[in-house]
């Protein structure tokens, strides 16, 4: 599987979505993220740079993530988005939720 997370400190992952975000990783998606948040992750940067797929059910485990980390002042958000996946951003709204970055190191610095 294409996802890679890298923990920048106690409280803020990277994750690198890599080709897709979708039905086929979804689940595994959730299971990684919830292993962070219990080990007292708040933060979440989504690094969209080499994502060419976000489908329904990939959207769906990011709101998921969203919903546990809130409650706990946490955040989600994306960076590097793509092209494809910023057609998605833009069709769902999911914009209104999500901050967007243009690189990692902004969303990072936006967080610190």
């Amino acid at each position: 599987m294409s996802l890679e997370l890298q923990t920048r400190s106690e409280e803020t992952v990277i994750v690198r979505i890599g080709k897709a975000l979708d039905f086929r990783n979804a689940s595994e998606f959730k299971e990684l993220c919830q292993g962070h948040v219990q080990d007292g992750a708040r933060n979440f940067i989504l690094d969209f740079s080499d994502t060419g797929i976000l489908d329904s059910t990939g959207l769906g485990s990011i709101f998921s993530l969203y919903r546990q980390v809130s409650p706990l002042n946490g955040q989600v958000v994306f960076a590097s988005v793509s092209r494809p996946v910023q057609v998605v951003v833009q069709l769902t709204r999911t914009y209104k939720v999500f901050r967007q970055f243009p690189s990692v190191d902004a969303a990072e610095e936006a967080l610190a």
